[in-house]
């Protein structure tokens, strides 16, 4: 039996919510500005005018073509003074021929010099629920993330005053947007809650066609995690088209026409990023199950960065060869001396020290004694009890526990905590999978056993994973977000 696409790792799983954030933030290339709609926004998209004014804007999201959700931005006036500044994002995506709808919503409270002083989020898709606040304190903020019915408060130092991409826009039009012109940003996310440099390049003027006419814009280049994105703005620094990578596209519109791309008989099924993303290889079965060693060419992408080389791969000269590793003997439980803190961690969406988390995992290791035989023990619950199906959203293990459903990423999540609550330091491995003559983005394990990391893939019910499973990175969100400029670029030949 051969492994349908169907298992593979969307690409908003592989990034997290970091990614559909990501683009939400790009979209807010604008002053806070009132944009009334009709007639009234033609003329204001001509003004050249740098007025501050506040009120609405829309944009349709497109997907090769065809509307899928849209983005609707409010700008408003502080009681007292400052702005508050609301996005709210709404996606058809479309996995293995089903809809999977995306709620997203991002709220700051800025000063009158446009520092962030408050903000807060959430992301709905699917059984899963992720929302979040913090307030920021010049370089402290404090974070507050509730899912699963459980809030985690957490304080960070950064190294500068954060700010949220959706500030962007306001700080970079008030820079002289002279055609050569460089900025760079360090926007703060809060989801991986970690720092992520932005740098935005002033291509020059150009023009671009908003409301059914022509009109001037500035285009700007911008990078995000080795990601090139081109977009285009007004006089104000308003957005009228943002390209997000993936095929997918940012375009200015009137509210009613933002809104059709909601319809459920609108345009496509939905933006199918799976597909979009799948590497498709020649020479190969249908399965690897059985296969001992692989060799890869890799061309279309710089891999200098990714550390690839661990017990199972070998890179060299653009060659990636993978070997199944074996497997030794497990380390004594619990492992406490020797392993990675965060292997061991805790944290907002792997909630290994849960007690429902806990006692779950006490119950499927049984009377274990050791992280090899826990881990085939876990990776069996996990794999039986949890139906696969394709879940958008931030993945977390206690929302899993308790909607058992979800696909690789939920249970690459929900397997690490429960490892992790009993002592087998595990982490969470992305890379890509094959399956039926494509690879596909997707996530699994590794635990910690004697002679080292030891693969583990819940989804596929694998221990260790076939050579088919290629490694490209351990971590969570903020580390995922580097698969990005990979999507849609990465080519593989198989070596004889």
């Amino acid at each position: 039996m051969t492994h349908s696409g169907r298992w593979l790792l969307a690409p908003w799983d592989a990034l997290g919510a970091v990614l559909v954030l990501s683009f939400v933030g790009l979209l807010a290339w604008h002053l806070l500005a009132r944009a009334p709609e009709g007639p009234a926004a033609d003329a204001l998209l001509l003004d050249p005018s740098t007025e501050v004014q506040l009120g609405d804007e829309w944009l349709g999201l497109y997907f090769r073509g065809d509307r899928v959700g849209l983005v609707h931005i409010h700008k408003s006036a502080r009681e007292g003074s400052g702005y508050r500044y609301d996005l709210r994002t709404r996606l058809r995506l479309s996995a293995f021929g089903t809809q999977a709808p995306m709620d997203m919503r991002v709220g700051a409270d800025l000063s009158p010099g446009l520092a962030l002083e408050h903000f807060d989020f959430s992301v709905e898709a699917g059984p899963a629920r992720l929302i979040g606040q913090g307030t920021v304190d010049d370089r402290t903020v404090r974070l507050r993330l509730s899912t699963g019915g459980e809030a985690f408060d957490k304080t960070l130092q950064l190294d500068q005053p954060p700010v949220l991409r959706a500030q962007l826009g306001p700080l970079l039009s008030r820079r002289a947007l002279t055609p050569g012109a460089r900025f760079s940003f360090t926007a703060f996310d809060p989801l991986s809650q970690s720092d992520q440099r932005i740098d935005v390049e002033v291509i020059g003027p150009d023009t671009v066609i908003v409301f059914g006419r022509e009109v001037p814009a500035i285009h700007l280049r911008q990078t995000i995690s080795g990601l090139v994105l081109d977009g285009w703005i007004n006089g104000r620094g308003e957005m009228l088209r943002q390209e997000l990578g993936l095929g997918l596209v940012a375009v200015r519109e009137t509210r009613e026409e933002a809104r059709f791309g909601l319809l459920p008989t609108a345009g496509s099924e939905g933006a199918n990023l799976i597909r979009a993303t799948q590497v498709a290889v020649g020479g190969l079965p249908p399965s690897l199950r059985d296969v001992d060693r692989l060799a890869l060419r890799v061309s279309g992408v710089d891999l200098s960065d990714f550390a690839l080389a661990d017990r199972r791969q070998q890179f060299a000269d653009a060659v990636l060869s993978v070997a199944r590793e074996p497997v030794g003997p497990g380390l004594s439980l619990p492992v406490t001396t020797g392993a990675p803190p965060e292997s061991l961690a805790s944290d907002a969406l792997i909630q290994a020290s849960h007690p429902r988390i806990r006692t779950t995992a006490k119950v499927a290791i049984g009377h274990a004694r050791d992280t090899v035989t826990a881990a085939r023990r876990l990776k069996d619950w996990v794999h039986h009890r949890l139906e696969q199906t394709a879940v958008p959203g931030v993945p977390s293990a206690l929302e899993t526990l308790d909607a058992r459903v979800g696909d690789c990423n939920e249970h690459s999540t929900l397997f690490a905590a429960l490892a992790r609550s009993v002592g087998i330091p595990t982490r969470i491995v992305v890379g890509l999978v094959y399956a039926d003559g494509r690879f596909g983005y997707h996530a699994w394990n590794e635990v910690l056993a004697a002679d080292g990391w030891l693969s583990v893939d819940a989804t596929w019910n694998q221990m260790p994973v076939d050579v088919g499973h290629l490694a490209m990175l351990r971590g969570g969100l903020s580390e995922q977000a580097r698969l990005l400029p990979l999507m849609g670029r990465l080519q593989l030949t198989v070596v004889p």
